[in-house]
């Protein structure tokens, strides 16, 4: 019995972000659209982030190597936080954030000497 009956890997999500890193068509995202610049390089950075987690975990197949199944997480919550904010930047995104932006750590006001 299937505990989660989502399915771990939804092959038209990758599709349609290999398709947006190519053209950057903002018909296949249409939040993007109101993306200056600095958002487009941020999103598309997360894109291929999220999309190298499907790539090292294993074949188009859906398996790893080592027979887990592979997993499209990282790249539907990349996806999610975008259309989320809406055009702006994600919460852990936003360079005017103190505390970090994903990928970063925290600000410290302690710095180590």
């Amino acid at each position: 019995m299937q505990i989660d009956p989502e399915p771990l890997y939804h092959q038209g999500l990758a599709d349609r972000v290999i398709a947006y890193l190519q053209t950057k068509d903002t018909r296949l995202f249409p939040f993007t659209a109101r993306f200056d610049e600095e958002r487009q390089k941020a999103f598309i950075h997360d894109l291929r982030d999220g999309l190298s987690d499907l790539i090292e975990s294993g074949s188009k197949r859906g398996t790893s190597a080592t027979g887990f199944l592979t997993s499209d997480k990282r790249l539907r919550e990349v996806v999610a936080s975008w259309a989320a904010a809406g055009g702006g930047w994600p919460e852990t995104q936003d360079p005017t954030n103190p505390f970090g932006i994903s990928g970063v750590a925290p600000f410290d006001p302690d710095p180590v000497p």
